[in-house]
């Protein structure tokens, strides 16, 4: 197949008068369309089963399977449900007519048929059937969309009130009272840990779904400072701020979001998954027209076979390395940067791992 015919409606065409059905296809595809034709059922239906058409076209008297039988079947394919159906026969009686639309044709048409007539009654029912299926994805992205926004306020709310609960009653409770303090602490670790798992959560389902850009572009943002700063934080909450080694300089990134929520979770992994000790080095270096900020620790590391494990709810070796989690982290790094203007990269060290992330970015002269 060439080219062009990847942008053609497609037609099965099913029509047991050889030359009718030679002469009708001529038409068709002198008018831009790519058509299958059969002159029985069974082999069409297969067809259609396989590769969906975006309109079927199909005769009522045919040999062994007649087209109502077609149609009754092309009906019950899930993917068949919503073809357009258009039969094309010289049964004029009204029964036959009524029959065909009972079972659920868009069209009946009637031998001998003008080759205006036949492409308009084919690009009618191409073109509603196209502007139906919009339709209906651009309501299924709307609810889609309805249920993300609302998700976070439904699940967010109570942790907020649990958190709220849990500082009014540290403030009540008598500095004697060492175990309901105890308590208190316990409750209020295990609410910010789900939330901030929910919070890893929601956001996955935002990117995966489409409905939200993965990317979003904003003014340039200086990337040594943002390098530097969510590295310090992600050291400072891991104790470990005598482990991290900076190289940083001045760079444009128009990337700015892509930037901080990557880096932070790269870089968080990084001491989670080395010793005490053990340096982390996050390093920046330029390209022609890109920035490059590499990721390098020490720690346990991945082989390659888990490299190209890495995806949502996977997670390797949990028990023993003792972690918590969903095992989103990589996954989203991967969503966010799923552009053409950045990329991520992730290898084998000795030892430990290292993490590349690629921005497009030009040298600040400030």
């Amino acid at each position: 197949m060439d080219a062009a015919k990847l942008f053609m409606n497609s037609i099965v065409l099913i029509e047991d008068n050889l030359p009718l059905q030679q002469v009708t296809e001529i038409l068709l595809a002198a008018n831009g369309y790519a058509v299958a034709s059969f002159a029985s059922g069974p082999p069409a239906l297969e067809m259609i089963a396989a590769s969906p058409p975006d309109l079927i076209l199909c005769d009522i008297a045919l040999q062994g399977m007649d087209g109502y039988e077609i149609l009754r079947r092309v009906r019950e394919m899930k993917a068949g449900i919503e073809i357009p159906f258009l039969f094309l026969s010289a049964l004029t009686e009204r029964d036959h007519v009524r029959k065909g639309m009972d079972l659920g044709a868009d069209d009946y048409l009637t031998k001998p048929i003008s080759s205006a007539s036949l492409l308009a009654a084919v690009r009618t029912r191409i073109d509603r059937s196209i502007s139906l299926q919009g339709l209906v994805e651009h309501k299924f992205q709307q609810y889609q969309k309805q249920k993300l926004l609302s998700l976070p306020h439904e699940v967010l709310t109570p942790l907020n009130g649990i958190l709220g609960g849990v500082a009014i009653l540290r403030e009540e409770i008598d500095s004697r009272d060492a175990g309901v303090r105890e308590c208190l602490e316990i409750i209020e670790s295990s609410a910010e840990r789900l939330e901030k798992t929910l919070l890893k959560y929601l956001h996955y389902l935002e990117l995966k779904s489409g409905l939200f850009p993965s990317c979003k572009r904003r003014t340039d943002v200086d990337a040594g400072l943002v390098v530097a700063s969510v590295s310090t934080k992600m050291a400072r909450e891991a104790e470990r701020e005598g482990d991290l080694v900076l190289h940083t300089q001045e760079v444009c990134v128009p990337c700015g979001e892509c930037l901080e929520n990557v880096l932070a979770e790269v870089v968080s992994n990084a001491f989670k998954f080395s010793e005490a000790g053990s340096k982390v080095e996050v390093r920046m270096a330029m390209e022609p027209e890109r920035v490059r900020i590499t990721c390098r620790d020490e720690g346990v590391g991945m082989t390659e076979e888990e490299i190209a494990a890495i995806g949502p709810f996977v997670q390797f070796h949990r028990k023993r390395r003792e972690q918590q989690g969903l095992g989103l982290g990589l996954a989203i790094c991967r969503e966010l940067v799923k552009c053409e203007e950045c990329s991520l990269q992730i290898r084998l060290a000795e030892p430990g791992l290292i993490v590349k992330l690629s921005l497009p970015g030009n040298a600040a002269t400030r």
